[in-house]
């Protein structure tokens, strides 16, 4: 066959992998040998079920980003908008068999935004520390997760984690899984 004829058939056996938004993901970054790797999404090109799940959620929110990652062999997608306020809201949605739920509700906050148990398990296990970014990640069962990220004296990035029921905040020693 000619390579005319050979692209032709390529594009007719290909089409139906390319136009199945539900079941296609989107190929693993090439990053080495990483347990999770994350890829930039068209926003078009994420899967219904999974802005179905984010709408549900967050109504309002108009999502204009997304991620995928494949972590541990689950397929997660992150998807951010702006809320009614105007503040970034990114939602965390993982596979769960072949429904799409959403695990986290993230915001950026700032020191004085935590509670003041949350900043007390901290600096009680960091003493000292002053993080560069916080972010609020909602849990959806009342559980909250402070992530608090700073770099260390080489410029390595930390990242810290308290835990937050309402009532009593714990410092994590591992980090936080679904």
């Amino acid at each position: 066959m000619n390579a005319r004829v050979l692209a032709v058939v390529a594009v007719i056996c290909l089409a139906p992998l390319a136009c199945s938004k539900e079941t296609a993901a989107p190929a693993a970054p090439e990053v080495g040998s990483s347990l999770s790797d994350k890829a930039d999404v068209e926003i078009g090109d994420v899967p219904d079920g999974v802005l179905d799940a984010a709408r549900a959620v967050r109504p309002s929110v108009a999502f204009v980003e997304a991620e995928y990652e494949k972590k541990n062999g689950v397929e997660y997608y992150e998807v951010a908008g702006l809320n009614e306020e105007g503040v970034e809201i990114e939602l965390d949605i993982m596979r769960d068999g072949d429904v799409w739920r959403v695990v986290e509700i993230q915001r950026d906050i700032s020191m004085d935004q935590a509670p003041e148990p949350v900043r007390a398990a901290l600096l009680a296990a960091a003493p000292g520390v002053e993080p560069a970014r916080i972010i609020e990640s909602d849990q959806g069962d009342g559980v909250i997760i402070y992530e608090f990220y700073t770099r260390d004296a080489a410029g390595e990035e930390q990242k810290y984690e308290v835990k937050f029921d309402g009532a009593t905040a714990e410092f994590l020693a591992e980090e936080w899984a679904h």
